[in-house]
């Protein structure tokens, strides 16, 4: 939890935050968000999968706390977002990853996170008009999906490709 907190405070007071911060509530400023979706943010108590460490020749203890870090920033992040949008209180916070540990969600619950499902539907299902989505390095189809089921006031997630290959 320590260095959970620890991150966190970095990331609070990094340049990153500020602007980050600034972008959302300029995208925000006609329109409210009732809570923050997050999708594959990824698992901070344990060491990175098989499959990310075969993909990089290079794979050391250092690439190792770069994952970790990742993973919790964007958590971070997430935190940040909800209680930005949230004015007086905190936005409600709902994450799924395949990948969490209990340790993890223990801390994340703590943090103020819900948990849902790890495997199936559980977050889907909470997507809606007023929903921010946070989906950074998913590796399911998470954008396809949020085509079919709704319209949320913003997506966060990486790149600039396309939602498929017929647009």
């Amino acid at each position: 939890m320590q260095v959970f907190d620890e991150k966190q405070l970095l990331w609070q007071n990094s340049k990153t935050c500020k602007q980050l911060t600034a972008l959302v509530q300029d995208v925000l400023r006609t329109k409210t968000a009732k809570k923050v979706l997050c999708f594959g943010l990824g698992e901070f108590c344990r060491t990175a999968p098989e499959w990310l460490k075969k993909q990089h020749d290079s794979w050391d203890e250092n690439s190792e706390v770069k994952n970790v870090m990742g993973c919790m920033i964007q958590h971070s992040m997430a935190l940040t977002i909800a209680q930005l949008c949230g004015g007086n209180e905190t936005l409600p916070l709902i994450t799924q990853d395949p990948e969490y540990t209990e340790v993890a969600e223990d801390i994340l619950t703590k943090k103020g996170f819900e948990i849902v499902g790890t495997y199936g539907a559980g977050g889907f299902a909470e997507i809606d008009e007023d929903s921010i989505i946070i989906s950074p390095f998913p590796a399911a189809p998470v954008k396809q999906i949020i085509a079919d089921l709704s319209r949320p006031v913003l997506i966060i997630s990486t790149g600039f490709a396309v939602f498929n290959s017929h647009e």
